[in-house]
C-alpha cells in the first residue's frame, strides 16, 4: 500500500506523462482513502521531526575532532557559569547563562592544562559524557 502511495506521488507530481489523461484528481471521499491520506500525511510529519531529531542529536559531533576543547568551568549559579574554551589554540573567556553565550575576553596568556583532567576531552564528548551519565 505504501508503495503504491509513493508511487502515485510520482507518477501524479514528476512525470505527468504517465498519467492517465481522463483521469482528474479529486479529494478523498471515502472513509478508507480518507485514513489512507491521514496516516500518509502523519508518515511525512514523523519522519521530517526523527530527521530533525537525529540532526540536532549528531550536530553535537562537529567539534569531535579535537579543534575546541573546554579547559576550565566555573559554575556561578543554577544556570550560569564562566567557561574558558580553547578553539585552534587560542583562549577565550565565556559567559554561559540559560538564554546567552558571551565572549567575555580573549585570554592573551593561556590557561595550564592539567594532563589528567577530563577538561582535555573535546566539548562534544564532555557533553555526551553529561547526558548520558543523566540517563543512567
Amino acid at each position: 500500500m505504501l508503495y503504491r502511495l509513493i508511487l502515485s506521488l510520482f507518477a501524479g507530481t514528476v512525470l505527468p506523462a504517465a498519467a492517465e489523461p481522463a483521469a482528474t484528481a479529486s479529494p478523498p471521499s471515502t472513509p478508507i482513502e480518507i485514513v489512507s491520506w491521514l496516516m500518509s500525511l502523519a508518515l511525512v510529519l514523523v519522519t521530517i521531526f526523527v530527521c530533525a531529531w537525529i540532526l540536532k542529536k549528531t550536530r553535537l559531533n562537529q567539534f569531535s575532532a579535537g579543534q575546541a576543547k573546554v579547559v576550565s568551568n566555573l559554575t556561578l549559579g543554577a544556570r550560569e557559569r564562566v567557561t574558558v574554551v580553547e578553539i585552534g589554540g587560542q583562549q577565550y573567556l565565556l559567559g554561559i547563562t540559560q538564554h546567552s553565550i558571551n565572549l567575555l575576553d580573549k585570554l592573551e596568556t593561556p590557561l595550564p592544562v592539567p594532563a589528567g583532567s577530563k577538561m582535555n576531552a573535546p566539548f562534544a564528548k564532555q557533553l555526551q559524557g553529561m547526558l548520558f551519565k543523566n540517563e543512567k
